[in-house]
């Protein structure tokens, strides 16, 4: 983790974090779980999820419409206690306590811009899905975003965080982009519930968006024969 001394580990155990069922964090999700939706993903008899770093189930619980076999997975015992999810586990993001080709899809958000080594945990990402990945993480295009990412210590990984960045490093580790979007202005941390209603306008696709949503798909045999061989 890019957090190394102990008063910014202290500033994540300490952060109090909305209920995932609380009205600014549903107007946060919903319109990316939308976009997920519409991509077909989720169409699936048995579907099985897993969230990294899921922490108290800002998007794990809301999956819970969509399949029975929701995991919720993170570092954090304090904020898996926090998590209304059935299915918890405690591990670290770069080794996964799950066999190959686990689950139907393996989703994180807002993890990998705190990662020393976010390739590392894409890759383990990657070996626990059958077929699609899901990445949600900050654009530090938005202005909000950056000077959070600036004023914020354990944010700081934030400033380097881009589409085309995630997009290339996706797509180096044998992963193909399906479809993605830069959207939003609603935090589900920081947004004044009061404000939602006037930020609600902006949840569509625009390169000032506040986060990045990229729905990809692991390549088949054939696919990477094709990619290598034309």
């Amino acid at each position: 983790m890019k957090i190394t001394k102990f008063e910014d580990a202290e500033y994540f155990k300490k952060h109090k974090y909305r209920d995932p069922r609380d009205y600014v964090v549903e107007s946060y999700v919903m319109p990316k779980v939308k976009f997920i939706e519409d991509t077909g993903c989720f169409r699936r008899a048995g579907l099985k999820i897993l969230d990294v770093g899921s922490g108290n189930g800002t998007f794990s619980w809301h999956f819970r419409k969509y399949s029975d076999t929701v995991v919720g997975l993170d570092y954090s015992e304090q904020l898996l206690r926090r998590n209304p999810g059935r299915l918890k586990a405690m591990a670290t993001t770069y080794q996964l306590p799950f066999k190959d080709g686990s689950f139907d899809i393996v989703f994180e958000a807002n993890l990998l811009h705190h990662l020393n080594s976010p390739h590392c945990a894409i890759k383990e990402m990657k070996r626990c899905s059958r077929e699609y990945l899901i990445f949600i993480e900050p654009n530090r295009y938005n202005p909000l975003m950056c000077l959070l990412s600036l004023a914020v210590r354990p944010e700081r990984g934030g400033l380097t965080s881009c589409r085309k960045r995630w997009e290339g490093l996706i797509r180096n580790l044998g992963i193909e982009v399906i479809t993605g979007m830069v959207t939003g202005m609603i935090s589900q941390e920081n947004t004044p519930a009061l404000l939602v209603p006037f930020l609600k306008p902006f949840d569509f696709n625009f390169c000032l968006g506040e986060y990045i949503v990229l729905v990809c798909r692991k390549l088949t045999a054939a696919a990477k024969s094709e990619l290598l061989y034309g």
